[in-house]
């Protein structure tokens, strides 16, 4: 993909192929063909919880995700990185499989998973996020979210990493990502020759174009959520304010005030 040679390359399980069946796959496989795509950090194999929310299922899906992390944490003899995958749709059981796992098996540091179902739930999004944190100091993963509104949260909550395929659907909707402002549909947006972002998709290319050009845009709406993150890097590697910096930052949509305000009454409560 031309990516620098010092990408930091994450292989999960693609645990969402397996959420209306069981896993085609076992450890053993897995970290097998993770080392074959030379990835840096591994994901076990893991069986996200039933939309439906049907209380003895998912509590299946929560205790096979665990037994397959510990058989992943006895396979695993390389170098790279292995996150245990974790379920659970309130904190006592997210932070009770964390405890556990990290009792009996040897892992670098867990991947909260599951959330995709409830993320405008921020509320539960928050408290889940905020369980797997204070249960350990080691790295912690989430699955699933992302964008220019879950990114800087989910910084906020403690998290060190996350995926999201927000960037590329998106663009599927036409639909433009600008760091501090949010989405805007391209259709929207008229009378303009360029666009306002300097990144390299968007600094030669006209408005016209990009409108045409997915991909295009694709690879600008991935330019914003990197920019998103350094700017958050920065703010916090200045000694600067964060929660004044999230303040203005919300400000402008409702949503994300709402969100940022539920985010920081619960992070408060923990100080």
């Amino acid at each position: 993909m031309g990516v620098p040679e010092n990408t930091i390359v994450y292989a999960d399980s693609g645990g969402y192929d397996f959420s209306q069946t069981e896993p085609d796959t076992t450890p053993r496989e897995t970290l097998e063909t993770q080392r074959l795509f030379e990835a840096d950090i591994f994901g076990t194999v893991d069986i996200p919880l039933s939309r439906e929310n049907r209380a003895a299922e998912n509590q299946r899906r929560i205790e096979q995700s665990i037994e397959l992390a510990l058989e992943a944490s006895d396979r695993h003899d390389g170098d790279e990185l292995l996150l245990a995958s974790v379920h659970g749709y309130d904190p006592e059981t997210v932070r009770n499989s964390i405890q556990y796992l990290e009792s009996r098996g040897d892992f670098d540091g867990y991947a909260l998973g599951s959330l995709v179902p409830v993320r405008t739930d921020y509320e539960k999004v928050t408290k889940l996020v905020l369980a797997a944190r204070t249960a350990t100091d080691k790295h912690l993963h989430v699955y699933g979210l992302g964008g220019l509104v879950y990114q800087p949260l989910l910084l906020y909550l403690g998290v060190d990493s996350f995926d999201s395929s927000a960037f590329i659907r998106s663009a599927g909707n036409r639909n433009y990502l600008l760091p501090g402002f949010g989405g805007e549909e391209l259709w929207n947006i008229d009378d303009l020759e360029y666009l306002p972002c300097p990144c390299p998709v968007c600094g030669s290319r006209t408005l016209d174009d990009i409108r045409e050009d997915r991909d295009a845009l694709v690879r600008h709406n991935l330019w914003a959520l990197a920019a998103e993150l350094r700017r958050f890097r920065y703010v916090a590697a200045a000694g600067k304010d964060i929660e004044n910096y999230l303040d203005l930052r919300f400000q402008g949509n409702k949503v994300t005030q709402r969100a940022y305000r539920i985010a920081k009454q619960q992070v408060r409560r923990l100080a």
